[in-house]
This record gives structure tokens, C-alpha cells and sequence, in this order.
């Protein structure tokens, strides 16, 4: 104990001593009476000024800033600000301790000085916690207290982590880790955690409880099971009882004590709560009219035990029914427990007023309005109310209607409202469209005009006038520019008229200009065109023509003006340029195109000279319509120097694993497929000249 006395002593003076040092950094001088607050300095004559200063006025660690934030009334507003370390805001943030001096000047001079201490860190060192175990596992007569060792004193703030405040000594705590914060005056604290032990195993109790149903009011039941401690158990029961189990007994609060044969105990209280009585609340809501179906009940049960099922007559399982007609209606409701109630409910008409339809009469012509409607009210209660949608004022009699929606709404006196919807339909509006178009003899360039009517709507059969004097007919000829209208008139005797002007083209343009060519997309040095190379064809097509279409003679198609091609096999193509104009006569243009098949080509140098002039510096193959290529060069000692699978590649350039090879001769293996799939294989030798 001396030692470790010892030892707290001298941690207590290292950090008395590090505080010391920390201060002699500041710029301001601390007096000793300035550690535990702000003082304040006031000018003479300046007593209207007040000033009230918060923040944090105190640093926990070096770590730490501190902050000033001043309130300030009395003067005349509006103040300014000058600090001893010049700045010249109202607050202050991020400051080291020590002490700072404001003058604060009002709007008309006055002058008033406050001086404010931002207080350093101190330690805050705690005596070790004195903890007393519990007994046994199950306990709570656990104990532990703290002291402060050194601190800027009182008050000190201390928080246990049971929930206890301010006080140094806490009982009652069960086995397990706990904790305690100790703040001084300015909220820099300390936590320290630790730990109430138990002197034996803990008792540990489960419990099944069961609540009296309402068939018996003594059906209760508690029953326990306990592990831990030693056994064996003994019960106390506030009844009497000595078991682990109460069964056949009332509602009620009954007391337990548990102990094994140490001595260590568990104590719990458990209620059987009595069985509920239930109580239903109801609301019935009337058929408002006969047949509407729109009659309510919905019951509320309390009492008894939560979950309730319901049982009604016509099947339903809900709390509610809708939608209901008039009737007798019963239900039976039963709890959790099996405890069950029923019930009857009527649910009545009020009246039996309803709309009969005596007339309905749509309109003929469209946008005519002579459509019709004729009601009649049956099993009203007292005197209706008629009520219309679209005219509040109409009867039951209503003539010349236009086509679209109609809504009525009746009420009696005894509250009952029907409605009822009518659509007034009316033909489809009459309507005709003169169409036209020519027939073209593209040979002789001649055109005969041909126009037709077409009928929408109304009512077959149709009567049909035209200007011309054609009559019946749907489509007739004309043969000059013009006006053409038609009248037509349907069966009901509605009448649509239509007029279309007409141009009648001259004759037809046949010295059209069409023509193509074609040219390798790319430039090579085979004039001939090859197969798999890409072709573009150019046309030459007249303003006239406003269609074309390309056939390349193996199949292919196109629509483009200046298509692009690929044929991919030899041969000789006919290829056809088709143009169309306005009227569907067309033109054609025909070319034949000779298309070769590619020969392999290869050419191997026999020397190279690797200088870096930009000629002949690599030794690699020339190439032509070769697939699959690989080379490989060895030195005269069978050593591999170069290898490559690729045509895009520069070739050898002379050197082995980073190292200029030695002038001299060198041999070669090329492999390669030729475009007929066939292989073939050369060897010789080249020089490396240096």
C-alpha cells in the first residue's frame, strides 16, 4: 500500500509539473486567484454597460481550445470590440489558456473593460475505487465508492452507470462491469470502469405464467425452473406453497424466495391478472333505400383475452360487415381463452323510392339535339326532389337532348336518394373525304385521274352527288385540273359535303439522267478490283427520280444514294441502278464488274542492316494474302534470337534478350497459310550486316 501510495504521489506532482510548464507559454499572465473563473474589470463611469460571458472558459487537455462568447446590453448600440491581442469580433474561438481583455465601446464613447480567463488543464486524479463483491451470482448487495486524489474541488459531479448521481458511495449493484464519471466545475471528467465479482454462482429463474380463463376463475398457474447456485432448491411462496410450481390458484400477486443449500437466494414477485369479462359496443347504419345494399354493422369488443374471432351467420370472420341488405343479422364473438358472446342486429330499409324508365329515345343526326328521356318515380316517401346534373330545374319529361352523359338524382322525405345515369347516343357524324390519285401508262406517258370518296359515319344506304354529274358512284375519272366536290346524303337524311382541287400533270418526264461508277475505296497498288476489298459505287441520279434501289448482282441489296460494297467471292457481277419517279416509272443503268481472287505473295530479304538510318534496319517478310504467319530466327549455334506470330510487326531488329547480335548469318523458318487454307513453310538464311 506504501508503494502504491507512493507511486500516485509522484504521478500527481509529474502532471502538477506539466501544468506549470504549460503555462509559462502563455502570452498573458495568470494570477492565482484567476484558475476557477472569469474576473471581471470594469472603466469607471461605464457602469450602463453589461456584460455577461459564456463559453468554455476551461481546457480538459492540451489538446483543447477554448471560447469566448459575450452578451452585451445597457449603452447605446451599436458596440465595437478591441482585444488585448487585437483582434476585434464580439466572440473568440480557438484559444489557448489564459487571459484576455476586451474594451467595449458604445455608440456614443462609453467605454467598458472586461477581463476573461480561459483556465488551463488540471488533473483530475481519483483515489482507486474500493469495491465490495456480492455474495453470489444472483445478488445485488454489491458496493463500491470513489474519492477525488486531486481536482480544482468543489463541486465535482459524479455519475454512476446504474443511473445513481452525486454520491460518492453506490450499493445494490449486481455482479458485472460497471462504470463511474467524476467532472470537476468546468465538465473535464474522468471515467473509470470496473468490476463487482460474485462469491458464488448466481440462481437463475425462468417462469411460465398462466392467467385464470373466465370458465374458471382458479385455473391460474405459475411454474419456475432455476439453474445455478447448488442444488438443492428450496421455494417460499407468499401463499405458503414449497414447490416450483403453483397451479389452481386465483389472480393475484404472489411472492417467491428461491435458495440453494449455500444460502444464496433469488426473490421475484409474479401477478396473475383475472380474466376479463367482455363487453361489446355496436354501431347499425340503415339500408338508406330498398335494394341499395349499402346497410353497415361493426362491432367492438373489450374485455377477456386479445386475440377475438368473430362468427357471423352469413360467414363473414370480420369485425365488420358491408354492403348489406335489409335483414336480421347475428354474430358470435369468442377470445383468446375460448370465452364466447353473441349477439342479433337488424338492420332496416327507409324507403323503397326508385326511377322506372318510361322512355329513351336517342338522337338521329349528329349535334342535332333531339334526343329523349321520360321517367317515372315509384315507392317514394312523401314528396321527391328531382335533381339533374346538367340542369337543376329539368322534370322527369325531358326533350331535344344532345348526345353525351345524363345524371338524375331523387330524394324522398324520409331521406332516401336513388340516381340513375342515361347515355343519348346519336349516329357517328356523317363525314366524306375526296381522295385521289393517276394512272400512269409509263410507255406511252399518258395519265387518267381517278378520285373516290370516303364515307365515315352515319347511317348506310348513302346517296352520292358529285360535281361532274356522276351519281351512286363512289369513284369516278377526270381528266383535267380542277375542282371536284361531292354531296352525300344517309339514310337518316344528315348530309356531308367535301371539295378537293385537282392537278393534272402535263405528260411524264422520260429523259431522266441516271448513270453510275465505281472505284476501290482504297487506293492500291492492283488496279483490278479483288475480293473482300471495299467498292463504293457513285450515281449520277436526276432531281426527277425519287427512289433508287442497287442490285450488285450476288444478292446483295441497297437503297443508298452512293452505296459501298464487298464482294466476297471472284467472278464477273452485273450490277443494276433502278430509279423511280413521282408517278412510278422507273430507269435502269447496268454495269459488269470484273472481281479477282487476291494471289499470295511473299518476298524475303537475304540481308539487313541494323544502323538506325531508316533503311533496312529489320529483317522481315514483304506479305500478301497471307493468313496465320509466324517466323523464327536462330543463330548459327541453333539458338532461337527472334520469334513473332504477327504481320503487323517491325521484324527482327538485330538484337537478343537487350543485346546487339554479332554481325553475321543468321537462319530463318516462315510459316504461313495462304487464303485457300493451304500451308506452306520456307527456311534460309539472312545477313546481319553491322
Amino acid at each position: 500500500m506504501k508503494n502504491r501510495n507512493w507511486i500516485y504521489s509522484l504521478v500527481w506532482l509529474v502532471l502538477l509539473l506539466q501544468w506549470a510548464m504549460s503555462t509559462c507559454a502563455y502570452s498573458q499572465a495568470i494570477a492565482p486567484d484567476e484558475f476557477f473563473g472569469p474576473q471581471i474589470q470594469q472603466s469607471q463611469g461605464a457602469d450602463e454597460i453589461s456584460v455577461k460571458v459564456s463559453g468554455k472558459l476551461a481546457l480538459c487537455s492540451h489538446a483543447e481550445k477554448g471560447h469566448i462568447i459575450l452578451s452585451v446590453s445597457g449603452g447605446v448600440a451599436p458596440y465595437t470590440y478591441k482585444w488585448n491581442t487585437l483582434q476585434t469580433s464580439k466572440d473568440r474561438t480557438d484559444l489557448y489558456a489564459g487571459t484576455y481583455t476586451v474594451e467595449i465601446t458604445d455608440a456614443v464613447g462609453t467605454v467598458h473593460t472586461e477581463r476573461i480567463v480561459v483556465q488551463p488543464p488540471y488533473p483530475l486524479i481519483l483515489d482507486p475505487i474500493q469495491v465490495e463483491d456480492a455474495t453470489c451470482g444472483s445478488g445485488t448487495d454489491g458496493s463500491a465508492a470513489i474519492s477525488v486524489k486531486v481536482g480544482r474541488g468543489e463541486p465535482y459531479k459524479v455519475t454512476w452507470s446504474n443511473g445513481v448521481i452525486d454520491e460518492w458511495q453506490v450499493n445494490d449493484l449486481a455482479p458485472g462491469v460497471h462504470s463511474v464519471t467524476v467532472a470537476d466545475k468546468f465538465n473535464c471528467d474522468v471515467t473509470v470502469s470496473f468490476e463487482v465479482k460474485a462469491a458464488s454462482e448466481g440462481i437463475a429463474v425462468s417462469e411460465v405464467i398462466q392467467d385464470p380463463t373466465c370458465q374458471n376463475q382458479n385455473s391460474g398457474a405459475i411454474s419456475l425452473k432455476v439453474s445455478g447456485g447448488q442444488a438443492p432448491y428450496s421455494y417460499t411462496w407468499s401463499n405458503g406453497a414449497s414447490t416450483p410450481e403453483l397451479t389452481g390458484v386465483p389472480a393475484g400477486q404472489y411472492e417467491v424466495l428461491v435458495q440453494d443449500k449455500t444460502g444464496c437466494s433469488f426473490q421475484a414477485s409474479y401477478v396473475l391478472e383475472p380474466a376479463a369479462a367482455m363487453r361489446l359496443e355496436s354501431s347499425v347504419v340503415n339500408e338508406s333505400c330498398a335494394g341499395a345494399g349499402n346497410g353497415q354493422i361493426e362491432v367492438k369488443p373489450s374485455g377477456g383475452i386479445e386475440p377475438y374471432t368473430y362468427a357471423w351467420d352469413n360467414g363473414s370472420t370480420s369485425p365488420s360487415l358491408e354492403n348489406l341488405s335489409a335483414g336480421i343479422y347475428t354474430v358470435s364473438i369468442s377470445d383468446a381463452s375460448g370465452c364466447t358472446m353473441q349477439n342479433q342486429f337488424r338492420v332496416e330499409t327507409k324507403s323503397a323510392l326508385e326511377i322506372e324508365v318510361l322512355e329513351l329515345e336517342d338522337a338521329n343526326c349528329a349535334n342535332s339535339g333531339l334526343g329523349r328521356i321520360s321517367l317515372k318515380l315509384n315507392g317514394a316517401d312523401g314528396a321527391t326532389k328531382v335533381s339533374w346534373t346538367d340542369d337543376i330545374n329539368a322534370g322527369l319529361d325531358r326533350e331535344n337532348l344532345k348526345a353525351g352523359s345524363y345524371e338524375i338524382k331523387v330524394s324522398d322525405e324520409s331521406g332516401c336518394e336513388v340516381s340513375r345515369s342515361f347515355s343519348i347516343n346519336e349516329v357517328a357524324a356523317l363525314s366524306a373525304r375526296i381522295e385521289t390519285t393517276f394512272d400512269v401508262d409509263c410507255e406511252q406517258g399518258d395519265f387518267t385521274g381517278i378520285a373516290w370518296v370516303s364515307i365515315q359515319g352515319g347511317q348506310a344506304p348513302y346517296q352520292i352527288h358529285w360535281s361532274s354529274g356522276e351519281k351512286e358512284n363512289r369513284e369516278i375519272n377526270f381528266h383535267s385540273s380542277g375542282q371536284l366536290s361531292v354531296t352525300v346524303i344517309d339514310a337518316l337524311g344528315c348530309s356531308s359535303e367535301t371539295a378537293v382541287k385537282v392537278d393534272f400533270p402535263a405528260s411524264i418526264n422520260q429523259a431522266g439522267r441516271l448513270d453510275f461508277g465505281y472505284r476501290k475505296l482504297e487506293i492500291s497498288s492492283e488496279p483490278e478490283v479483288q475480293v473482300n476489298e471495299e467498292i463504293i459505287f457513285e450515281s449520277t441520279i436526276a432531281e426527277e427520280f425519287m427512289a433508287w434501289d442497287w442490285q450488285f448482282g450476288d444478292g446483295a441489296k441497297s437503297t443508298d444514294r452512293d452505296p459501298i460494297h464487298v464482294f466476297d467471292k471472284a467472278g464477273s457481277y452485273e450490277v443494276t441502278l433502278t430509279a423511280y419517279d413521282l408517278y412510278g416509272c422507273s430507269s435502269q443503268e447496268k454495269n459488269i464488274i470484273q472481281v479477282n481472287a487476291p494471289l499470295e505473295f511473299i518476298t524475303i530479304p537475304n540481308a539487313f542492316t541494323p544502323n538506325g538510318d531508316g533503311l533496312n534496319d529489320t529483317f522481315m517478310p514483304k506479305l500478301k494474302s497471307v493468313t496465320d504467319f509466324s517466323m523464327e530466327v536462330f543463330n548459327t549455334w541453333g539458338e532461337k534470337v527472334y520469334a513473332t506470330a504477327s504481320q503487323e510487326t517491325t521484324g527482327w531488329d538485330g538484337t537478343h534478350q537487350g543485346q546487339a547480335s554479332p554481325p553475321g548469318n543468321y537462319l530463318y523458318q516462315i510459316t504461313y497459310t495462304s487464303k485457300d487454307g493451304e500451308q506452306f513453310t520456307k527456311t534460309g538464311g539472312v545477313t546481319l550486316i553491322r
